[in-house]
């Protein structure tokens, strides 16, 4: 999968005139680079965490230096949900590193037909390995899951050259029967009632 790349300018100016110039600031730092305040476009960096998730890795462009690494942390405004600030981890693609990887649950809609509910317990992982080889998200299929199922980090596939430092019986999340409101069934037994009975004819016979 190709890495995203994004552009990083150097800061001098506070964070809400960075905003106001629709930038995002944030923070830069790593072993082989100074910690720096940098700012990034706002529609490059919204469309990267949507297109690759908020801990993706990346390649980052400052003073036309490239540099590999990946968004360590993020923050968004409480309100609008805009994104407000980012911090990135600039890394040697072969270093060992830790890095917290968001789980995307895929197959909601088939429990939502089946009025499932999931229980997400946990929204990330730690993974452990070689940079270049984590990946940017790790997606669970729960679409076959049953009333009762509880998703391990066993059940997990995770690639050859990582590991997760978390125990393998850690419910990640869990499958429960959705509760039906007893007034709804009892509106759904009524109307289903009602289309049975014929109406009522009017009229002089």
């Amino acid at each position: 999968m190709r890495t995203a790349k994004l552009e990083v300018f150097e800061r001098n100016e506070k964070g809400h005139k960075v905003r106001r110039e629709q930038f995002v600031p944030g923070v830069i730092y790593g072993k082989e680079v100074e910690a720096a305040s940098v700012k990034f476009r706002k529609k490059d960096a919204d469309k990267l965490i949507k297109e690759s998730g908020s801990r993706a890795k990346l390649t980052v462009v400052l003073n036309e230096k490239e540099s590999f690494g990946f968004i360590k942390d993020t923050t968004r405004d409480v309100l609008t949900g805009d994104l407000i600030h980012m911090d990135i981890q600039v890394v040697n693609q072969d270093s060992e590193i830790s890095h917290s990887v968001p789980l995307v649950f895929k197959g909601t809609d088939a429990l939502i037909y089946n009025r499932l509910i999931l229980q997400i317990n946990a929204n990330e992982i730690q993974l452990t390995g070689k940079a270049k080889f984590i990946p940017d998200v790790i997606e669970v299929d729960v679409s076959n899951a049953k009333s009762g199922d509880t998703i391990l980090l066993a059940d997990i596939d995770l690639p050859d050259a990582v590991t997760c430092a978390n125990m393998e019986d850690v419910p990640l999340a869990v499958v429960t029967s959705a509760k039906i409101d007893e007034a709804d069934e009892m509106t759904d037994t009524a109307e289903s009632n009602s289309e049975d009975v014929p109406a009522e004819e009017t009229g002089n016979a």
